[in-house]
């Protein structure tokens, strides 16, 4: 379902929503599904530097890939969103498998998606 609207998301709309969410929860934080979420919220507030940059990668990696099974990461950037303010995030370029759930893997579809660092972070009473 759609977080915001409420209707049925199908496809790659819905495999964005559930990347997103599985990167912004942290991990042990739902109950019986311990494993799930990524653990990006140690390095919030970390300056942008290669070695982060790389943790944040092989982080986002790990759990997306071990979350979702029709996404696969091929390639990150890091990018400014807003030089002067500083904002930043990253171009996530992915190959999408709309039967991947299935174990079905022969129809691809090359695919990025821009990801602002502020999703990365749960907000909430939740969090």
């Amino acid at each position: 379902m759609d977080r915001s609207t409420g209707r049925l998301l199908r496809g790659r709309a819905h495999a964005e929503q559930s990347v997103r969410d599985i990167l912004a929860t942290r991990k042990n934080q739902r109950v019986m599904r311990l494993d799930y979420g990524s653990d990006l919220d140690s390095l919030r507030g970390e300056n942008l530097t290669a070695a982060n940059v790389l943790k944040a990668y092989a982080e986002l990696v790990q759990a997306v890939h071990s979350q979702e099974p029709g996404v696969r990461i091929g390639r990150m950037e890091p990018n400014y969103l807003s030089g002067r303010e500083g904002a930043a995030g990253f171009l996530l370029l992915y190959s999408f498998y709309p039967y991947g759930h299935l174990g079905d893997f022969s129809v691809v579809e090359l695919v990025s998606m821009q990801l602002p660092t502020s999703v990365l972070v749960r907000t909430g009473a939740a969090s």
